[in-house]
């Protein structure tokens, strides 16, 4: 069946213009973004269906398993042991009012220790500035504040300030991530196989792998 030619195009202000009007370099952009549009809404359409059979597939193995590991994660190998893949569940810790009472006590006895040791506890103060550094969303980076709160200090105002951040944070469950990884023997580390589109950049001639 013959496709019928169009007689008029769409601008960007809704009007319809005559395709004779229209110069052959905006037809062309025209053409190569629909047609770019299209095969990435297809992608992602297969990118979809492939997540959900995945995640389908390792939730009906996660179901032979007694159990799922630490904080619902699950992983599995392949037989010879090169290929992994993983359910991985993250978790934020959210805030409250109290967060500033604890990094003002946690600081002071930093910038004590800065006053009297120099440079010694300059990573200790480094260490407190990213543990209360919140994202976009409001949230604390979860490992930096574990990491922080295992430290033992016979501080009066550190242990008050660790001890308000210990109560006023709330978990909550974050996104869950589909990890594939291979490697080539088991002597080697396992490598992510990155499903990110900005890591199939075509390469240059000559240009080998990473």
């Amino acid at each position: 069946m013959a496709t019928t030619k169009r007689k008029t195009m769409t601008d960007a202000r809704g009007q319809e213009v005559p395709v004779s009007y229209v110069a052959a370099y905006d037809k062309a952009k025209d053409r190569t973004v629909r047609r770019i549009e299209a095969n990435a809404r297809k992608l992602k359409a297969q990118m979809q269906a492939f997540l959900a059979d995945a995640v389908k597939a390792m939730t009906e193995l996660s179901g032979l398993k007694e159990s799922l590991g630490d904080r619902g994660n699950f992983s599995a190998r392949s037989f010879d042991a090169k290929i992994q893949v993983s359910i991985r569940q993250s978790w934020n810790i959210r805030l409250d009012e109290r967060t500033a009472k604890a990094r003002e006590l946690m600081m002071d006895y930093a910038c004590r220790e800065l006053e009297r040791a120099g440079d010694g506890a300059f990573l200790l103060q480094q260490m407190i500035e990213a543990a209360f550094k919140v994202d976009r969303l409001g949230f604390m980076p979860r490992r930096e504040v574990t990491k922080l709160l295992t430290y033992k200090v016979n501080d009066a105002k550190w242990n008050e300030g660790a001890a308000i951040l210990r109560e006023c944070q709330t978990t909550e469950k974050g996104k869950r991530y589909l990890v594939v990884e291979t490697r080539q023997s088991t002597q080697d580390e396992f490598k992510i196989l990155r499903l990110d589109i900005a890591d199939c950049w075509p390469k240059e001639a000559g240009e080998g792998e990473a």
